[in-house]
């Protein structure tokens, strides 16, 4: 799938949200900004046992030895923090996001976008032309962030990565993740970075062969459908976050049919390409 047959630049989208021009980014130069940064990350993955993300001392560790460990003040305050690391995949050297969150009081300003866009910049100046991380596919409005507000694609499903967590976001759900890779140097990333986004475009995609091979049904459950074609329409909750506090066992549902039909969609080499405003994520062929 190209963009021209199932996505469009969002019309009226002129430039990012910069949000308030007071918030710097900068990277973390010393101990203290390490332990600031952690005390960010702690507040947003709250754990029940008060536990803090990750140790400050390895946050500065990873800054000390030449990774990426970057805060976002406001008035000298910290609003919001990233963390990651250099990996390699066998293919070529990448940054890998770890960890970032935005304190609630600033989510929806733009923080976590600006953040993301000082990471692209940080890894091209080190060569790097990759960023990966994890997120959970059934968040939509994350999947939303990922694909269209920044321009990567979801490349790989992987079936309760990290085991059990405790932190009052996914407790009581299998941790299943999709990896998140960012071509910094592509042709959507570069547009993103513009203030370019482009959402997907059912209706084309429906046109030009799409199969839905998952909806949701009346009732708000899953449907899974059998589809083999090059380009699959998947539709999720609106907010499984809100659905896994009503409804465990719904969500449940949800958790299984989706990593039902992406394992089979990642297995046949297609991709998360496009993402639209209503829980609709376009899987395809890999952008060239």
């Amino acid at each position: 799938m190209t963009q021209t047959d199932a996505s469009r630049p969002n019309a009226g989208v002129a430039a990012p949200n910069l949000g308030d021009p007071a918030v710097t980014i900068d990277l973390a130069r010393s101990e203290q900004d390490a332990r600031a940064a952690v005390d960010v990350l702690a507040q947003v993955w709250s754990r029940a046992d008060g536990g803090e993300p990750l140790p400050p001392e390895l946050a500065w560790a990873f800054a000390h030895s030449g990774n990426y460990v970057a805060l976002a003040r406001r008035d000298g305050h910290a609003v919001g923090a990233a963390i990651g690391f250099r990996g390699d995949d066998g293919h070529a050297p990448l940054l890998h996001s770890h960890i970032m969150g935005v304190l609630p009081g600033w989510q929806g300003h733009g923080v976590g976008y600006r953040l993301k866009q000082h990471q692209r910049s940080w890894a091209m100046a080190h060569n790097l032309d990759r960023v990966t991380w994890t997120f959970d596919p059934l968040v939509a409005r994350n999947c939303y962030f990922n694909v269209v507000k920044l321009g990567a694609s979801l490349t790989h499903y992987y079936v309760d990565f990290y085991g059990p967590m405790d932190d009052g976001i996914n407790t009581g759900d299998e941790t299943d993740r999709c990896l998140v890779t960012w071509r910094t140097t592509s042709s959507r990333a570069t547009a993103a970075a513009a203030g370019v986004f482009t959402t997907a475009d059912l209706r084309a995609a429906r046109a030009g062969g799409a199969v839905e091979t998952l909806r949701r049904d009346a009732a708000g459950g899953p449907e899974v459908q059998v589809g083999a074609a090059d380009v699959r329409l998947v539709q999720v909750p609106v907010d499984v976050v809100e659905l896994r506090r009503r409804d465990p066992a719904l969500a449940r549902e949800w958790r299984l049919a989706l990593r039902e039909v992406l394992v089979a969609a990642f297995a046949d080499g297609l991709e998360v390409i496009g993402v639209d405003h209503d829980g609709w994520y376009v899987v395809g062929r890999p952008p060239a």
